[in-house]
């Protein structure tokens, strides 16, 4: 992230205009601040580390030092789910020696005195609360430690701040650091909230046409890659949320003809795109969704620019799946050029190929979100690092299950034909 480097607190009172609250100590030593907070990161930005595009993150990068606390004075968002979380050096998240987590999931934060929090109580969004990341967190409400024990000073830490399903607009956190006398306002990156290109998840048409012509190429032809099986990933050292829990599939892209076709039964999930208190009534998990990305490279997610403008991203989250009577979904993995035929199969969800890489290896990642504690089947309840058998035995009808199948068959015969069920 370009925007990164430490300074010293001149150059931090020059981009904040803050003066410090009150006087070092002589010889006390000056905190290096970023050169900006919440540096964007996501599909319509750097996209990497596997983003779901149906979220928007930002980092606060800062380096460790013994006694640093940062202050993070926020609003309650109206969106599906906000979280903070730090990160050690090697961007993953742990947990302080007296057992405090490194996220604060929305719910589990406290509101500042006179304010409510939406997510545990019926209450408006925009209240206030105050985070404090820290290298002392122990029976401080709010706190998230600053780095994992044993971490020296000058290591590269992060923060990061997620909201999925934003409804209107919102405010990123004040960033304050504070370290011996010394408080400095950190000012927001440039472009921390520009919206990038809209994301077009639903028909289009601007989407070209596709047709079942292709009909002839049997649900299993010659040449068609083995099928592929979800097992338990961790997602680490790529900043993985620890309220996500993650199976993934790598799979060749379906030959000529052929598109790959994933079943499973959908956990039910909170609704619509607002601020609710959790848990919330039956819903088993807070969030999920199937995203395609890229094999290689620094994790990308599929994101096709479509010819009238736009783009359609390589997630669809619980709202943009079509489910059948039964609560199962279906996708359907293809370019997209075969994307209208595929929405003409009732029950059937398009889910696209990288339009620029097509016959590229791809990687399907399903995530769970905040899992309610009588869900048994969520993906958390899977140990980490379970090969696709013990997935299966934990989450039953909830684990998907994969096939290539010719287009023609599943336009024809429903994804039965293509599955064998």
């Amino acid at each position: 992230m370009k925007c990164w480097k430490p300074v010293l607190l001149a150059t931090a009172l020059a981009l904040s205009g803050t003066a410090p609250a009150a006087a070092a100590p002589s010889g006390a030593p000056l905190p290096a601040v970023p050169a900006c907070a919440w540096e964007p990161l996501g599909y319509q930005t750097s996209n990497v580390a596997y983003p779901d595009t149906n979220a928007r993150y930002w980092l606060l990068r800062h380096t460790v030092r013994k006694g640093l606390a940062i202050r993070l004075d926020g609003r309650f968002p109206d969106a599906r789910y906000a979280s903070v979380a730090s990160y050690d050096a090697h961007r993953g998240s742990f947990t302080a020696p007296d057992g405090t987590p490194s996220a604060l999931t929305d719910h589990r934060l406290l509101a500042d005195r006179g304010s409510g929090n939406p997510y545990r109580e019926p209450a408006r969004p925009g209240g206030k609360f105050t985070v404090t990341v820290t290298d002392t967190p122990a029976g401080r409400p709010n706190a998230l430690p600053l780095a994992p024990a044993g971490t020296p000073e000058g290591a590269e830490g992060t923060v990061v701040y997620r909201i999925y399903l934003p409804h209107g607009k919102f405010r990123l956190p004040k960033v304050t650091f504070v370290q011996d006398g010394h408080r400095v306002r950190v000012g927001t990156c440039a472009g921390a909230l520009s919206p990038g290109a809209p994301a077009v998840g639903a028909p289009s048409g601007t989407a070209s046409s596709g047709t079942a012509s292709s009909g002839t190429v049997s649900s299993a032809g010659e040449g068609t890659p083995a099928r592929p099986v979800f097992s338990r990933s961790g997602g680490a050292g790529l900043y993985p949320n620890p309220d996500n829990a993650y199976l993934s599939a790598g799979f060749d892209a379906p030959p000529a003809g052929q598109v790959l076709v994933v079943r499973g039964k959908a956990p039910t999930a909170t609704a619509g795109d607002r601020a609710r208190p959790w848990p919330a009534g039956s819903a088993q998990v807070r969030y999920w969704s199937m995203c395609d990305n890229l094999w290689w490279g620094p994790g990308e997610v599929v994101a096709n620019p479509l010819p009238g403008g736009g783009v359609d991203p390589g997630c669809r989250a619980d709202l943009d799946t079509r489910l059948s009577p039964a609560g199962t979904y279906t996708y359907a993995v293809g370019t997209e050029e075969q994307r209208a035929a595929v929405e003409r199969v009732p029950g059937v969800t398009f889910l696209p190929l990288s339009s620029v890489t097509p016959t590229a290896r791809h990687l399907l990642i399903l995530r769970n979100m905040v899992a309610a504690p009588g869900f048994a089947e969520a993906i958390q309840r899977v140990p980490a690092g379970s090969d696709a058998a013990r997935t299966a035995e934990v989450m039953g009808a909830y684990h998907p299950k994969a096939a290539y199948c010719g287009l023609g068959v599943l336009a024809a015969s429903g994804p039965e034909a293509c599955l064998g069920t």
